[in-house]
């Protein structure tokens, strides 16, 4: 690991920025630690109120990250106070918490880290507490204190495994008045923590020490081969066939409670771990550090194939893993929970398939990924402990112990309620028009994660870049798609299947236009209309509809359709009997699929023309038989109808939200027109 501190760039910063940016160095270094994870401070002279000169602990806000933090992520308290807590020999957390609070100069600042009191009672102005997978490598096996001393020397201190909180940090504290010349602690299952007088000293001791540890498993994976291979990993195609088949009944089991996204992670390093013929043993010891285990819970699930191949076992025997796993989870909490210990949600957060692969789940695909990544640094650190000496975990008591910890579930319900939408997955076609766009954007807007596509793929993957950078995660995946090809859906819905574990509901909206009377029609033109207009929306609904029906959790499918379907108009044939034909599918596939909780609704726009594709092809067609200059084409349309009323994408959208939405709960088979009021377009 390489030293990123340049020495000339605190020269004009006050403390906070100088802690920033040190912060943002460590943050910048994946195998320093993950989302969320770790913290640092720094103890600096300010003036109060008054004027008066006192000193202020600058440390990191609960749950905020340092990779790219900003000084609004760090609280400031007072330190004196906070010392007087070293003469006390015992705290709760709720006491802590509560004289926290009080000691902020700021009431307006972010929580402060539970690890807070750590920082403010050693001496040292500036001190990072990393969770380096090097570091969790020594310190994870059963000789972790005498492999901490031979690899990285005197100069640390061993600090045995504690829950974080007062008796941690009164732990450390009194390790450092042994030996106040240590330049850090390592933390048994809990990673590195550096000091110093400057922020240099601190940072650049968590670089020497980390690099010191890489270089001592660099030589030891060189020297003594972790695990011998027992799965072989399985061809690209037939892991995605595997996947085909369960991961709608993988998805619909982990939603049992709240729906789950559930990401797909075959990386090369991944493979390595689920094949090894040591994995179920390490893999059930327990995670790398209970920080880790707060995203992945205590153990992952590890589908069995025993004997038989994996394309052998059914999705309803997975299922089944999945609720034994579901149920000892809940044996667990009974035998360790307190009074008032309410059980969370009991599915995995992590699946390990052999020869294929793993699964993490989470709200949405940012969430699953960053499980994801935990979990490939835990599987590091478990290959790491193993090339010299046995891996070693937390109890099963001090798992529980964090994974139940009353901080971290009070935590989570300051978090904000989620939006209408969240936790819904769906894909949408024909994205890249007007009113495929505007759809798209007003989903993600109101929680939902979208794949969107089209015929390009340049307009997919930008309009999905858009929308990831609108909602502020990973929310959207743009794949190209023709709705007339069979094989180009059934790609898109695997790359569905591998984003976000599968789809809830389908916007059917792709759709082209022909301007002729049926005397001047060609052809072409008709079978061209029926191909996209209708078998299209037949052929994606079909493959949706098997799909939502294997994950058994109900779904909605909406049809954009047209004010032709009741009223068509002259020189428009092929386009209405084509949506006529799609509006009769929607239908069918109503009464077809209400028994199986999916609900299938049609909405008629009329004349949107903001960024429309469509539009722009016809107007001018469609301009000549109305006997219009192009130019007012849009004003008589908006004219003809009853509220005088321009039609936009974001009116389409709201009607597509709200059928999606348990609003529509009760809704199926119904039309519903967005065309301002057209008489003769009322739906009969």
């Amino acid at each position: 690991m390489q030293s990123h501190w340049l020495d000339g760039a605190l020269q004009t910063l006050s403390p906070i920025e100088a802690l920033v940016y040190r912060s943002r160095l460590i943050g910048d270094e994946p195998s320093l630690g993950l989302f969320g994870g770790g913290n640092t401070s720094t103890k600096a002279e300010e003036p109060d109120l008054f004027g008066r000169a006192h000193t202020v602990l600058w440390v990191k806000g609960s749950g905020s990250d340092l990779k790219g933090c900003q000084a609004r992520h760090f609280a400031p308290l007072r330190l004196d106070a906070l010392r007087h807590l070293t003469t006390r020999r015992r705290m709760s957390d709720e006491e802590m918490v509560r004289f926290l609070e009080r000691c902020l100069v700021d009431p307006k600042a972010p929580r402060p880290s539970i690890e807070t009191l750590l920082h403010a009672f050693l001496p040292e102005r500036n001190i990072d507490h990393t969770h380096a997978d090097a570091i969790l490598s020594l310190a994870n096996t059963r000789h972790g204190q005498a492999l901490v001393r031979r690899v990285l020397g005197p100069e640390l201190l061993w600090i045995p495994y504690l829950q974080p909180g007062f008796a941690l940090s009164r732990r450390v504290f009194e390790a450092y008045r042994r030996r106040p010349t240590a330049h850090g602690a390592v933390l048994e299952q809990h990673g590195l923590i550096t000091w110093g007088p400057d922020g240099k000293t601190s940072y650049q001791r968590t670089i020497r020490y980390v690099s010191a540890a890489e270089r001592f498993f660099a030589r030891q994976r060189r020297r003594v081969r972790w695990s011998s291979r027992r799965w072989t990993t399985r061809p690209p195609e037939e892991r995605m066939a595997l996947l085909r088949r369960w991961l709608p009944a993988i998805r619909g089991a982990v939603s049992r409670r709240r729906k789950a996204c559930v990401a797909y992670l075959d990386t090369p390093d991944v493979l390595e771990f689920v094949n090894a013929r040591r994995m179920p043993t390490l893999a059930r010891i327990g995670p790398a550090t209970p920080d880790h285990m707060l995203r992945t819970k205590r153990l992952p699930l590890i589908i069995e194939t025993r004997a038989r191949a994996a394309t052998e076992r059914s999705p309803d025997d997975v299922v089944r893993q999945v609720e034994r796993y579901a149920a000892a989870h809940q044996r667990y909490v009974l035998k360790h929970r307190r009074a008032g210990q309410a059980l969370q949600d009991p599915y995995p957060r992590v699946i390990l398939i052999p020869g294929v692969g793993m699964l993490t789940t989470g709200k949405d695909a940012t969430e699953a990924a960053m499980v994801a990544q935990i979990y490939t640094h835990a599987m590091a650190i478990m290959r790491n402990a193993a090339c010299v000496g046995r891996y070693t975990s937390v109890s099963e008591r001090e798992a529980f112990g964090v994974e139940y910890w009353p901080l971290e579930l009070y935590k989570l319900s300051l978090a904000p309620p989620e939006a209408e939408l969240s936790r819904e997955i769906g894909l949408i076609t024909g994205a890249a028009g007007g009113i495929g766009r505007g759809i798209a954007q007003m989903l993600v807007d109101r929680g939902a994660s979208v794949v969107v596509t089209d015929l390009s793929r340049r307009a997919v993957e930008q309009l999905a870049e858009a929308l990831n950078r609108r909602a502020g995660r990973r929310r959207a995946l743009g794949v190209v798609m023709d709705v007339t090809d069979e094989g180009s859906i059934e790609r898109a819905f695997d790359a569905a299947a591998r984003a976000f574990g599968g789809i809830d509901f389908l916007v059917s909206n792709a759709g082209v236009a022909t301007v002729a009377a049926i005397d001047r029609l060609h052809q072409d033109d008709w079978e061209r209309s029926l191909a996209v207009n209708a078998t299209g929306h037949f052929l994606v609904a079909r493959t949706a509809i098997r799909r939502l029906r294997a994950q058994r959790l109900g779904g909605a499918l909406v049809f954009i359709s047209s004010k032709n379907v009741t009223a068509p108009g002259k020189e428009f044939g092929a386009y209405s009997a084509a949506k006529a034909a799609q509006t009769q599918l929607a239908r069918v596939l109503a009464i077809e699929n209400g028994e199986f909780g999916i609900r299938v609704n049609i909405i008629n726009p009329d004349g949107v023309f903001e960024g429309s594709g469509l539009w722009k092809a016809i107007a001018a067609d469609r301009a000549r038989t109305y006997h219009l200059p192009p130019s007012r084409l849009e004003a008589y349309y908006q004219g003809r109808n009853l509220l005088k009323a321009k039609v936009l994408p974001a009116d389409v959208a709201e009607a597509v939200c709200f059928l999606i939405s348990q609003r529509a709960a009760k809704t199926t088979g119904c039309m519903l027109t967005v065309d301002g009021g057209l008489r003769e377009a009322f739906p009969r």
